[in-house]
This record gives structure tokens, C-alpha cells and sequence, in this order.
């Protein structure tokens, strides 16, 4: 986020009128530590794996065009 961004968000935080246990639930999800490199690649694995799959079984089976060779034929006829 943009520092602008950031200190929109800023304000409209102090604005609101929480009760405490909802403002320490948010500065508990604020200092929450962000995903680490190999949790995100896990997770990107784990929604590439999930997608081919689904995609395979759509296909019946079949093999299915990439995405290149998709983008070619579309070329090809003037899409």
C-alpha cells in the first residue's frame, strides 16, 4: 500500500468507535506476521496442484491446450 493509502486507513481506523475487545482484535490481526516465503510457496503450489486438477477433470481426460497455443490459434483466425 501507498503511504497515502496507508494513512487513509489510519484515520479511518481512529474514527470508528470500537469497544476494547474488537480494538484488541484488530491490533492483534495488525501484528500478525505476514506469510513467510515458504508458506507462500506452499500455498501457491497447493492452488496450482488444485487448479490442474479441476481442469483436467472438466477436460474428461483430454489433454488440454496451453495457453500460448491457445492465445496462437485466436491470432490465427483474426480474434
Amino acid at each position: 500500500m501507498t503511504a497515502v493509502a496507508l494513512n487513509n486507513l489510519w484515520l479511518y481506523l481512529k474514527g470508528m468507535t470500537l469497544p476494547r475487545s474488537d480494538r484488541e482484535w484488530l491490533a492483534g490481526k495488525l501484528l500478525e506476521p505476514a506469510a513467510t516465503d515458504t508458506e507462500t510457496a506452499r500455498q501457491q503450489a497447493y492452488v496450482h496442484e488444485t487448479l490442474y486438477r479441476a481442469l483436467d477433470e472438466a477436460a474428461g481426460g483430454q489433454q488440454l491446450q496451453s495457453a500460448e497455443d491457445f492465445i496462437a490459434e485466436m491470432q490465427a483466425e483474426g480474434i
